[in-house]
């Protein structure tokens, strides 16, 4: 158990990076002379190497041990936010926002596959559900202690919070994971270099149907996020954004529920039919946005919709962490990538929806997106007779 609270710390180190600078960033904006659009680079600077990096780490995970990358990862990432305090410039300070990136993007996708070295199929699902509950509250975490920190004492005090997190992360890390998990070894030494690993991770014919549907989710769930305020705002309601800020924040606490109920569900549902479930609460909730809700109707909405995504999107991950046990980080990372990828077109998707569809449209659109995507997740990732068997006690 110690082990898991390792891998829980680091998670939320990462978490809480990724997210510290988005309510700062108007401090940034005044205290370096530059516009919003430039200081908000600090989360691109930050967002963009966590995905690439995965690609690397991954491989390199199941190289030279899940164990032993991860104590550098944590390591580097808490170096990387000390060494942005003294920042002597806005440039300084997104080097070392990039670098932190780097370093942040190989923690949770190695914590992920770490875990399905140590767990079996049948304890894994609810083992990573519970990760969950840390790489979510992380994330929240550093919005808000973000905000309270810099209006508080300044902008430079969030990112000490942050720095403070990860250095006593990578503490434990550093002195607890000194012996790397034992790993199936690697026929021929297929996982020794990266495009190795990758072949063997699509060497499983699911393998492409797990990426599609995780980008899939990504592009769905996701895209209409940055809209939100102007959603309300074309539903009748307030486009403040604080309260948009609130209705999306039910998204993450809808997450948590998931984590706190995830043995009873993965027991009581089993696989395929949490996938079915959860991408139709998503559908459900997404659709019922069309109804001119007004703010504490949407936040119950995104909290349901947070709880069907994270019934979904655990077991997806599931999948994936059983593509290729030889390169499992590999296909962790993989993952990880494509869940950006989508996230990253998601938005610009939804925008071209509402634009040509309205409103309406652009949710219709997304809603019966989601309800397909339970269906395919079902047919072709989680098949119902094999998830009775993973679930069976």
């Amino acid at each position: 158990m110690h082990v898991f609270l390792i891998y829980a710390a680091c998670a939320i180190a990462g978490g809480f990076a990724l997210r510290v600078t988005d309510p700062i960033i108007p401090m940034v904006a005044e205290q370096f002379h530059v516009t919003a659009g430039q200081a908000a680079l600090l989360t691109t600077c930050f967002a963009v190497p966590y995905a690439m990096a995965q690609l690397v780490l991954g491989p390199l995970g199941d190289r030279f041990g899940k164990a032993q990358c991860i104590r550098v990862c944590a390591l580097g990432l808490g170096v990387a936010l000390m060494a942005s305090l003294p920042s002597l410039g806005f440039g300084a300070l997104l080097s070392t926002r990039v670098l932190a990136g780097i370093f942040a993007g190989g923690l949770i996708p190695l914590v992920l596959a770490s875990l399905g070295d140590r767990f079996e199929i049948r304890e894994r699902q609810v083992m990573i559900g519970r990760m969950l509950f840390a790489i979510i509250s992380g994330q929240m975490l550093g919005s808000v202690l973000g905000g309270f920190m810099g209006a508080r004492w300044g902008w430079w005090s969030a990112l000490a919070s942050a720095a403070s997190v990860a250095v006593l992360a990578a503490v434990p890390a550093w002195f607890g994971l000194r012996q790397p998990l034992p790993v199936p070894a690697p026929p021929s030494g297929a996982a020794l270099s990266p495009l190795r690993g990758y072949r063997q991770v699509f060497q499983n014919p699911k393998a492409p149907w797990v990426y599609a549907c995780v980008a899939a989710e990504g592009i769905l769930f996701f895209g209409f996020f940055p809209h939100v305020s102007a959603l309300l705002g074309n539903t009748g309601t307030t486009s403040d954004p604080a309260q948009a800020g609130l209705i999306l924040g039910a998204f993450g606490m809808g997450g948590l529920l998931y984590a706190a109920m995830v043995r009873r569900l993965v027991t009581h549902l089993g696989i395929a039919r949490m996938c079915l479930w959860g991408s139709l609460m998503g559908a459900a909730c997404c659709g019922l946005l069309i109804l001119r809700p007004g703010v504490e109707g949407a936040a119950a909405l995104l909290f349901a919709a947070g709880f069907g995504f994270y019934m979904l999107h655990n077991s997806l991950q599931t999948q994936a962490t059983e593509l290729s046990p030889v390169a499992r980080a590999s296909g962790v990372a993989l993952l990880a990538f494509s869940f950006f990828a989508g996230q990253g077109l998601g938005p610009l998707l939804f925008g071209t929806l509402l634009k040509h569809g309205g409103t309406q449209g652009a949710l219709s659109a997304t809603a019966m997106g989601m309800a397909v995507l339970g269906q395919v997740a079902m047919r072709y990732v989680c098949p119902p007779l094999e998830s009775k068997a993973i679930s069976a006690s």
